[in-house]
């Protein structure tokens, strides 16, 4: 703006003998009045129109800046969650195997020992075992499945409680009850 004002004011300075002859307005030269006159509607019009517009734009790119800066950390939380479900799904993996190998060394060890019983009593101990591990295998998994449940609703309800609608509300309800149910029928 100084620029402007300093360009102007040598623009004057340089006309003003070819000024001198036109007419006055209050004792002042018209050219002079004229530029007097701009000068006043522009600064008019930068204090009434620039300033509020300078303002509104920096709130607002402070607002945006903010606005990323919480979705940066939503995806940094909602990244340590993921790793932290991945881990255990990792550490139930493991169980499961361990839990898998133990009984089938308490099965070979139960084989050996009952060989020298009848037939029909090593296949009722092998059933057995084999329901064992069946209903652990069941258990953990639906431990795993409510475990997931709820995580994944615990973190649902803190990232969308602010953006979800009652209709995103009931289908995602919906989704849930299908995806207990299918689990459920695979156990």
């Amino acid at each position: 703006m100084r620029k402007a004002f300093v360009g102007a004011a040598a623009f004057a300075l340089v006309a003003a003998p070819a000024w001198a002859g036109e007419g006055t307005t209050f004792g002042i030269p018209d050219p002079w009045w004229k530029l007097l006159n701009l000068l006043t509607f522009l600064a008019v019009l930068i204090w009434f129109i620039g300033r509020p517009l300078g303002r509104f734009l920096d709130a607002r790119r402070r607002n945006i800046g903010q606005q990323f800066e919480d979705a940066r950390e939503k995806l940094e939380r909602a990244e340590a969650l993921r790793a932290e479900v991945e881990e255990r799904l990792a550490s139930v993996q493991k169980e499961l195997e361990q839990l898998r190998a133990r009984a089938e060394r308490e099965a070979k060890a139960e084989v050996a020992r009952i060989e020298a019983e009848a037939e029909a009593e090593e296949k009722r101990f092998l059933g057995k075992v084999d329901e064992e591990i069946a209903r652990r295998t069941a258990d953990v998994r639906r431990r795993l499945a409510e475990d997931t449940a709820a995580l994944t609703a615990q973190m649902a309800r803190e990232l969308l409680s602010k953006e979800m609608t009652d209709a995103d509300r009931a289908r995602l309800l919906e989704r849930s009850l299908a995806a207990l149910r299918s689990l459920e029928e695979k156990g």
